[in-house]
């Protein structure tokens, strides 16, 4: 599934998982709110999960993050 998102969208995914909201994600990626809001739609609808914290599990599964 994660193999499916756009490196923009892996961007975003992995500025969630470490807490940073809009305002943080936009400063870092230069992006408006309306692109952000498309963006985290299209990485809940390719993974099928409704909250970010769903995107933990599989970021462990997949190696994209260490647990520690």
């Amino acid at each position: 599934m994660i193999d499916k998102l756009t490196e923009e969208e892996k961007d975003v995914m992995l500025l969630l998982i470490q807490g940073h909201n809009f305002q943080g994600v936009s400063a870092f990626l230069g992006i408006d709110y309306l692109v952000y809001i498309k963006i985290k739609k299209s990485i809940f609808k390719k993974l099928h999960i409704t909250k970010i914290i769903q995107i933990l599990p599989l970021l462990l599964q997949n190696g994209l993050i260490d647990y520690i």
